[in-house]
């Protein structure tokens, strides 16, 4: 008998009796929406209209629709729930998120702090809606059952890296694209400055991009068998190094330098034998070399014709004060650094309340609205670890570091699959690219144009194939 929900009718419920590889497709295909709909977004906000507003609404179109499709295996029992224990710690994320909400409708008399708490903040939208829409993603992208699916995902993020890597040499250049990152405030004393930001919305966001797309793209570049796909990635790695120095932000020689710190390590401990016959690079460690040296050329060139700079403060208060007038005005005599500030009002408001935070997304709302805190606020940490604490509670940082633990335990163990078969290159792929991305957790933020990139990867470290089929079906 054809299965139905609620007592209606066969036809109105067509999704739960497809077949198990159309459902499968149609899962594949809406995590590569994931990526490519957040790119065409972000051009879309760039060339049409210069209303941000809309980052939020092409996240939840995603987003909304991974949980429906979600529940609607666990509807069919494809799935179940006891096969992926990281969805009840997403639950748990999840209902602490909600509970940091309800806690702003109670205690606040304002419907702007409410506001903000569900959408998100001027220019971040990154409310208690695109909380949910990520832990769409992850649900869904534990439920990727093909390998190829993975690497297709891959594939896409190192096309949009390379979108948006063009992008941000044109905002480098000084008669290039618009940029918001031009000429600084005087207070900053950045004159004559073209930062790269590509569709990140801020130098600082594209060093969290760059760190995910280079995550992929150096550890296909070294070990896929297809020489077209080894080269793209290569030339992409190299690319989105470039651009990478063009943010004069720390974030991205962080996260690229622990990714390639992590692929060193890999093709260190790997044992297994892997040859490209007919190839001038024969080996993984050939390629690799070849990438580490095309690094060391590029950081050399950039800082003699340019020079290496950073200005992750500069960018911060650029981007949250004098583009969205969203926080308080920067001290001109004021020495502490970016984290250091970030770090003493983060301490300050998880201090003040410890177990749901001052609300999703409402860091800056809070301190503009108290005399001590208004100068020199600020609406991120740039520690998210401890903006989750600040904004949400202890709980949902202990919740969210169980989870990395967790998937990072998963993506180890799956390192034996690679190393007993050179072409799984992908699980290292999603190993370096997610464990880079955290490290860099420490000194960046989440944003609506990144995160969504880092939660699909992180759900993915969840899947479990078929070692004959590359297909994963639950046994009934």
């Amino acid at each position: 008998m054809p299965k139905t929900i609620f007592g209606t009718t066969e036809k109105s419920n067509f999704i739960l009796n497809m077949k198990y590889e159309t459902v499968s497709k149609w899962i594949n295909g809406l995590l590569c929406a994931c990526i490519i709909v957040p790119l065409l977004g972000g051009m879309f906000i760039t060339f049409v209209t210069k209303a941000s507003s809309f980052l939020g609404s092409f996240l939840y179109a995603t987003g909304f629709s991974c949980i429906l499709f979600f529940i609607v295996q666990l509807l069919r029992k494809d799935i179940s729930l006891k096969s992926y224990p990281a969805a009840f710690i997403i639950f748990g994320m999840a209902l602490l998120a909600a509970a940091s909400y309800y806690k702003v409708v109670i205690n606040y008399d304002s419907q702007e702090y409410i506001n903000t708490a569900i959408m998100g903040e001027l220019g971040r939208y990154e409310g208690l809606l695109s909380l949910l829409a990520y832990f769409g993603i992850f649900l869904l992208a534990m439920t990727v059952k093909k390998r190829a699916s993975v690497r297709t995902v891959l594939d896409i993020l190192v096309g949009a890296g390379i979108v948006q890597a063009i992008f941000a040499v044109m905002q480098h250049i000084p008669w290039g694209f618009p940029s918001d990152f031009r000429d600084l405030p005087a207070l900053l004393l950045l004159k004559n400055v073209h930062l790269s930001s590509g569709l990140a919305d801020s130098p600082i966001f594209y060093g969290s991009f760059l760190t995910l797309a280079s995550g992929a793209a150096i550890i296909g570049a070294v070990y896929d068998e297809s020489v077209i796909r080894a080269r793209v990635y290569g030339a992409s790695a190299a690319a989105f190094f470039l651009t990478g120095l063009f943010t004069s932000s720390v974030v991205p020689l962080i996260g690229i330098g622990t990714a390639l710190v992590i692929a060193v390590a890999i093709e260190l401990f790997r044992k297994n034998s892997i040859r490209f016959e007919g190839r001038k690079l024969s080996s993984p460690g050939k390629r690799l070399a070849v990438l580490i040296i095309v690094y060391v050329i590029i950081f050399a060139l950039v800082f003699a014709f340019q020079g290496i700079y950073l200005r992750d403060k500069a960018i911060a208060y650029s981007d949250g004060f004098y583009r969205l007038f969203i926080i308080g005005a920067p001290s001109p005599v004021h020495e502490q650094s970016l984290w250091q500030i970030g770090a003493e009002r983060s301490f300050a408001l998880i201090k003040e309340n410890p177990l749901l935070g001052v609300g999703p997304d409402l860091m800056a709302k809070v301190q503009i609205s108290r005399e001590d805190m208004f100068t020199d606020s600020i609406d991120r940490s740039y520690n998210e670890y401890l903006y989750i604490a600040a904004t949400r509670g202890i709980p949902s940082l202990i919740l969210y570091a169980a989870l990395l633990v967790m998937t990072f335990i998963r993506l180890f163990k799956g390192m034996k699959e690679f190393y007993s078969d050179g072409k799984m290159w992908f699980r290292p792929a999603l190993l370096t690219a997610a464990l880079a991305y955290s490290v860099q957790a420490f000194f960046s933020a989440s944003a609506v144009t990144v995160a969504p990139f880092f939660w699909l990867i992180a759900g993915m470290a969840w899947s479990v194939f078929d070692r004959d089929k590359g297909t994963l079906r639950e046994k009934k």
